[in-house]
């Protein structure tokens, strides 16, 4: 996800130009347009970065496509996953072990332990420029192994207030450069955060805005969602509003951003590691009507407190529904990740489903079901992913499916087993271009074993701050020369999470100014940490590391481990 062009300079045309290999696949196509279409023996030919045609298997081949013959996948194929919500930067990071139940972001936010893991390391790395290329090919792949071709939420600044989005091999919703696939917005400036009336014109000037609300399930968190009510009557709510979390709505508050078209970002993991329960999806669903539903988005948040990547998301969505009612089916679920997620960005017209004149971003899993066609997706380990392709381009896959050498071409092991990366593409960054993920594995897994001392050479040469002021002061900055934008907990003027006035008051985050602050430097925090891995496959500790998440219902884990083992004889009408 490499890097736009510096501002102010010549646009850099679309990420993702409209040229791929002519080829084909062949396996159970579930579509997952409006029909649920379902080819037990389909072919998807795929020619300009686009869907050609889809056909049956004994169907002849379609014109321009004389010679070609499809790989056979044997599995299900279906489109790319499209995730909603991320801080894709913090992916380096291990799950944190939550020490209490948490009432809303605010709290956790602001806890010496969070700060100990997550931000002063977060700080460390965001401040090292030069490590910038490395970790953006690595939380890219981690995304690409695990089905995802459309993910949101990595910033930078290379001055203070400018802002780049990273952009590359997987497609980032707030950086295109493509009119046919508009950005989301997810980030305001101060000023629109604070007046409600700019707030809404903000949200007027989108087809999506992505933005954090209500995170908690206190009175505090439920405060973010009241101050959308405008002081004259009416609410600063739009279609274009998609809010991420929502755990602490109300059934009537559903009800009003269903009345509005608004949609929602789920994200159950993170949300029940850190406060014990999520948004109660049921109501939401209820909210909208028959002919407006309510539309769900799907985000597996970060890695500190959450899935590694969507395609473990979809596991923790699957095993909450199973437990809470059944509001979703399997289908349902994955309509979260695809068609769904594709209309609460307004790119239903070119993503989310595999149909013809589409473009060609689609996922091959091992396995088929005649039963339930999507059920392959939720069986197994991240290994169960055979093939991922983005705009009609192979980028990862097993050497039976992906070319195995030549130029961008990377092998590595999934679990012990053998799998390929493509990553050339003529739009990368050069800095990222060259970085292999061999290469910024071991970048990055040297830089979180050193945090001490990097911290302690970037303090001896910046001006000295103490305590909450170091956590919250943006880095000095030179142009062309880019920084992470933590704003997640820096002061950088734009901001992921409103705070709009209420009874006179702002309900966004709590004022570190008033809170006490550690007198220690940052670097008096920081120890080794080890480099989160790609995987589940690989990280046979994560399972059991979640016996100790004390906010977890008691039929989480079961239920993950039941869905990360090994599938089952595959079940086929052939």
């Amino acid at each position: 996800m490499a890097n736009q062009a510096a501002p102010g300079g010549p646009g850099p045309g679309p990420i993702d130009p409209a040229a791929s290999p002519r080829w084909a696949v062949r396996g159970r196509i579930v579509t997952m347009d409006s029909g649920s279409t379902v080819l037990a023996d389909g072919v998807v030919w795929i020619a300009d970065a686009a869907i050609a045609a889809i056909t049956a298997a004994v169907d002849a081949a379609p014109a321009g496509f004389d010679g070609v013959t499809p790989l056979q996948t044997g599995g299900t194929v279906l489109p790319g996953l499209i995730e909603l919500h991320n801080h894709l930067a913090y992916n380096v990071l291990p799950l944190w072990q939550v020490p209490q139940r948490y009432t809303n972001r605010d709290t956790w936010g602001n806890s010496a332990e969070y700060h100990q893991l997550v931000t002063a390391p977060m700080k460390t790395i965001g401040e090292a420029t030069e490590l910038l290329p490395a970790l953006v090919r690595y939380v890219e792949c981690k995304a690409l192994l695990g089905g995802v071709t459309t993910s949101q939420g990595i910033a930078l600044f290379s001055a203070p207030g400018i802002r780049r989005y990273y952009r590359g091999v997987v497609r980032n919703v707030e950086e295109t450069s493509d009119p046919q696939l508009p950005e989301a917005g997810s980030r305001i400036a101060d000023v629109q955060a604070s007046d409600p009336q700019a707030f809404l014109a903000e949200l007027q000037h989108k087809t999506c805005f992505l933005l954090h609300l209500s995170e908690g399930t206190d009175d505090a968190a439920h405060q973010h969602f009241e101050a959308l009510q405008l002081p004259a009557g009416g609410w600063a709510i739009t279609p274009s509003l998609a809010g991420i979390h929502c755990v602490a709505l109300t059934p009537a508050d559903f009800s009003v951003m269903a009345s509005h078209g608004a949609s929602m970002v789920w994200s159950p993991f993170s949300n029940l590691l850190l406060y014990g329960q999520t948004a109660n999806v049921a109501v939401a669903l209820a909210a909208g009507g028959a002919g407006a539903p309510f539309k769900i988005g799907l985000g597996s948040d970060w890695s500190p407190s959450g899935s590694k990547s969507l395609f473990g998301e979809l596991k923790v969505a699957h095993v909450y529904s199973q437990n809470n009612g059944t509001p979703f089916s399997d289908e349902e679920i994955v309509r979260l990740a695809t068609l769904q997620a594709a209309q609460i960005l307004g790119w239903e017209r070119e993503l989310g489903s595999l149909e013809v004149g589409k473009r060609a971003d689609l996922v091959v899993v091992a396995g088929q079901d005649d039963v339930t066609p999507v059920k392959p997706l939720f069986a197994g380990d991240e290994r169960t992913i055979q093939l991922v392709a983005i705009n009609g381009t192979p980028r990862y896959g097993t050497p039976a499916l992906m070319a195995a050498d030549g130029p961008g071409v990377e092998t590595l092991a999934v679990g012990g087993e053998q799998r390929v990366l493509y990553l050339a593409q003529s739009t990368e960054d050069p800095d990222v271009a060259a970085v292999s993920l061999a290469q910024a594995t071991a970048t990055m897994t040297d830089a979180l074993a050193n945090l001490k001392t990097m911290r302690l050479a970037q303090e001896a040469a910046q001006p000295q701050r103490e305590g909450l002021e170091s956590l919250a002061a943006a880095p000095e900055v030179q142009p062309g020369h880019p920084r992470l934008a933590l704003d997640e907990f820096e002061h950088t003027d734009i901001t992921q999470r409103p705070h709009l006035p209420l009874h006179g008051a702002i309900t966004g985050p709590i004022d570190r100014a008033g809170a006490t602050a550690p007198v220690e430097p940052l670097s008096a925090m920081l120890s080794p940490i080890a480099l989160d891995h790609l995987t589940v496959a690989d990280d046979p500790g994560w399972l059991d590391s979640l016996v100790t998440e004390h906010n977890l219902p008691d039929y989480v884990l079961p239920g993950l481990r039941a869905l990360y083992a090994p599938a089952p004889p595959t079940l086929t009408s052939s």
